[in-house]
């Protein structure tokens, strides 16, 4: 697992609010190799949430990103995310890079079933598989209603004088399948858009749709979903919160997304409920060949679910490293503070001294140093550089760099 699917490099990124200017992103790096899953963790407004945002270029506003730059690999192709117009990122979104958010009662619509939110997925970002789809299902349907011995004239001639239901059924899959050909092939065609529109002749289109419909109830098994026939046509308040998480995850992962970036899924869900939705992250995982940057809080989850951690701080990544490495070696003060933090049988309990400091007025040079047991004076005036101290251990410290 060394080649990068994403690259993070120096993002920056600021929310203009009537208090002042929020320095929510302070030059973050990071990167995500194909087939790992990433855990980024830290304390409540560290900034885990909207780096996940900024892959996807979704800050809300007033959240601007200033600078920096989020390199994926598509299909092979570096593509800078931040330098793309909005008609490609939307191409980009849930077809090479998707989110599970950290609420499925806000990520879903309430007006519109869990499966016509699968469907519009698949119909933005596979309408022409989906197409193929219906064309094979057609070619079946015509070779069924094809007699198995050849007729006589007499027949054919009746055929001509009287068309019955059935004949009518084979004209329309043989015309619904011209024109799937022709959508393949010219999708913008001027014949294809006016077809598209006119009920009579759109029949073609629908057929598209019940391909998706398909492939969403397949998803929702995929889901461990029981019965998704029944629960494709079911309205998010109508599910429990384990099953609207599950429906949100069918979504991000409805096209196979090569990156899912997972903002603490299980945030809101009962432990059971809990272990159910990591279980599934992680065969899914196999099952779909992504990469996963999950955000969580819980250094528990991080242990379980991840191959290497990132730990942020303030708007920066101040450790990065093997999950084992971290939980073994901690290199940077406030990973050490932060483990020292979890309750542990036969260890005392020991808090953070302090508090997270505010961004909009963040302490200069290291953003951690008045929290800091090391803190020399250096910390309180220059910004310290991410380094790497150990093989593949990156450190953001002054304690493990050269000063001068």
């Amino acid at each position: 697992m060394t080649e990068k699917i994403l690259d993070i490099q120096d993002l920056r990124l600021n929310f203009y609010t009537y208090e002042g200017v929020v320095q929510a992103l302070d030059g973050v790096n990071l990167s995500l190799r194909k087939g790992e899953t990433l855990g980024v963790v830290g304390e409540t407004g560290c900034g885990k949430s909207v780096t996940g945002l900024s892959v996807l270029v979704l800050v809300p506003p007033p959240g601007r990103i200033e600078g920096g730059k989020i390199v994926i690999c598509e299909k092979g192709k570096l593509v800078d995310m931040l330098s793309e117009e909005e008609d490609t990122l939307r191409k980009i979104r849930g077809k090479h890079v998707s989110m599970v958010f950290q609420d499925p009662r806000s990520a879903l619509n309430p007006v519109y079933t869990a499966g016509d939110q699968i469907i519009e997925v698949l119909l933005r970002h596979r309408r022409k598989a989906l197409a193929l789809k219906a064309i094979e299902q057609l070619d079946r349907q015509i070779q069924q209603e094809k007699a198995p011995s050849a007729k006589t004239q007499e027949q054919k001639e009746k055929k001509e004088e009287k068309k019955t239901p059935k004949e009518n059924a084979g004209f329309l899959a043989n015309y619904y399948r011209k024109r799937l050909k022709r959508y393949l092939k010219h999708p913008k065609a001027l014949d294809i858009r006016v077809s598209g529109k006119i009920p009579i002749l759109r029949g073609w289109k629908r057929l598209i749709k019940e391909e998706a419909k398909k492939k969403a109830v397949n998803m929702l098994k995929i889901m461990r979903i029981p019965d998704p026939e029944r629960v494709v046509g079911m309205y998010p308040h109508e599910l429990s919160g384990g099953m609207a998480q599950r429906v949100v995850i069918a979504i991000a992962l409805a096209c196979s997304p090569e990156i899912l970036i997972a903002d603490e899924p299980t945030t809101n869900l009962d432990v059971t409920v809990q272990l159910q939705i990591l279980n599934l992250i992680k065969e899914l995982k196999e099952e779909f060949d992504s990469s996963i940057i999950y955000v969580t809080h819980d250094m528990g989850v991080v242990a379980e679910m991840s191959d290497r951690v990132a730990v942020m701080y303030a708007g920066n990544v101040v450790e990065i490293s093997a999950v084992l490495q971290t939980f073994r070696k901690p290199l940077h003060p406030y990973t050490q503070a932060l483990l020292e933090s979890i309750p542990r049988h036969g260890f005392p309990f020991k808090s953070i001294e302090g508090t997270v400091p505010s961004l909009i007025d963040p302490p200069k040079g290291c953003r951690f140093h008045d929290r800091c047991h090391y803190a020399m004076d250096l910390c309180t005036r220059e910004k310290p550089r991410l380094v790497e101290a150990e093989e593949d251990h990156f450190v953001q410290c002054f304690l493990y760099q050269p000063v001068g």
